[in-house]
């Protein structure tokens, strides 16, 4: 019945029937260009949001970063580009013990007996020992780490996520800043201290509790695990500071072009020349604009198309609506009747589901994969299968509406036509 129905239609009605077959054909492209391309699409901007997740920006050539110029072009920032930024992260070598501890005769003459060695002079008049001079990051822990964000218009401490550098994220004792003991610069510390200190020249920075940096006295209100100098925030170090030749940046959000713009404008405007600013892409937002048009309108066509397929064979019910009327008076069910047409139309769709299938395969291998280098990789045989049993079964469904309502009524309006 099935196959004697369908080649009633080809015979009699070979447009329509010819109509069905590109409508079931066009859909299976459809349905298949549409899945690879949102996936292209979704694995650029994966890569995207994670590569630009956070960025260095390295110290130009010739150039000196202080702290005062740093702290210059982080509160230059636009607004909501500031406050994208989770952490600035930047650090400092600490200098000798004489550039933070004010070299007494008392602090001399202790140095002099507990390493002896030559005496000497420095260009301002300082006396020191030869050991006393030496650059503390020859050795374990001399080193500052400031982490901090600028938000609302004040630095506030943060501390590091737990997969980022340990570098003092974790209190052994104590605690971190307040956020307003962070934004006014006050005298607390936070970092090793002297009794786990492992270097003697250090413990000379030490005094009652306190440590002396940059010829004054810091109040240590926490031990970490860093294996560092107690650090204080950054709004309480000199502005002659000088900091190590690369800041960091790890953004809340994905970096934008308009983001990236603005720190390049701002140091270019504050600190000239400071930073290195490579050229990198990022992803177009018209591009995203037309991508999600071009996979929305894709999908709806290829639903649609389904709904015209359904359309399309309304009309040849209503061309046999007499014969059905026949069929049912001759005690054909209803049940019956409508899985025989359901049956047709599968008869007519899968072939011509797979048929676009096998010619869409070898054209995104050849073709699209080109243009689309991510969308090859996206295809397996379950996701193939998955995308043609979707579309069977929205097809099935709406010709199960459409083919129960419309048997219904072809015994009354064929009687009626009759009389």
């Amino acid at each position: 019945m099935v196959f004697r129905n369908i080649r009633g239609l080809v015979k009699n009605e070979p447009g329509l029937f010819a109509v069905m077959l590109i409508t079931v054909f066009s859909s299976a492209l459809l349905l298949y260009f549409s899945y690879g391309l949102y996936q292209n699409y979704n694995v650029r901007l994966i890569e995207n949001s994670t590569e630009y997740k956070e960025l260095v920006l390295e110290v130009g050539e010739g150039q000196t970063l202080t702290k005062g110029g740093l702290c210059s072009f982080v509160e230059a920032l636009p607004r909501a580009t500031a406050d994208n930024v989770e952490i600035f992260l930047v650090n400092a070598a600490s200098g000798s013990i004489a550039d933070h501890r004010p070299v007494t005769e008392e602090l001399h003459n202790e140095l002099a007996e507990k390493y002896g060695g030559e005496v000497m002079t420095d260009e301002e008049g300082r006396s020191f020992s030869f050991d006393e001079n030496t650059v503390l990051t020859d050795y374990n822990g001399a080193i500052f780490y400031f982490r901090f964000r600028y938000k609302d218009g004040g630095y506030k401490y943060i501390e590091l996520p737990e997969e980022s550098l340990h570098d003092g994220r974790t209190l052994i004792s104590g605690r971190f800043w307040s956020d307003e003991e962070y934004n006014s610069g006050a005298h607390a510390a936070v970092g090793t201290s002297t009794a786990v200190m492992t270097n003697e020249r250090l413990s000379f920075l030490f005094e009652n509790g306190k440590v002396w940096l940059w010829g004054e006295q810091y109040d240590i209100i926490g031990a970490s695990d860093a294996n560092a100098l107690p650090t204080p925030p950054i709004t309480a170090a000199p502005d002659d500071l000088v900091l190590m030749p690369h800041l960091n940046l790890y953004f809340l959000n994905a970096l934008t072009k308009t983001e990236y713009s603005d720190l390049k404008n701002t140091a270019e405007a504050v600190l000239p020349g400071m930073f290195r600013f490579e050229d990198i892409s990022f992803p177009d937002r018209d591009s995203i604009y037309v991508y999600n048009n071009i996979i929305l309108i894709s999908l709806l066509i290829a639903v649609m198309s389904a709904v015209n397929f359904v359309m399309l064979y309304r009309c040849i019910l209503l061309l046999r609506r007499r014969s059905l009327a026949i069929m049912r008076l001759c005690g054909c069910s209803l049940k019956r009747a409508a899985m025989q047409y359901i049956a047709e139309c599968l008869v007519i769709s899968v072939p011509a589901f797979a048929v676009g299938l096998g010619v869409f395969i070898p054209l995104m291998k050849h073709v699209l994969a080109d243009i689309f280098p991510y969308m090859q990789g996206a295809y397996s045989a379950a996701v193939y299968a998955l995308i043609f049993a979707a579309y069977i079964v929205l097809l099935m469904m709406l010709l199960a509406v459409t083919v129960s309502v419309n048997i219904r009524g072809s015994i009354s309006a064929a009687v009626k036509k009759r009389g």
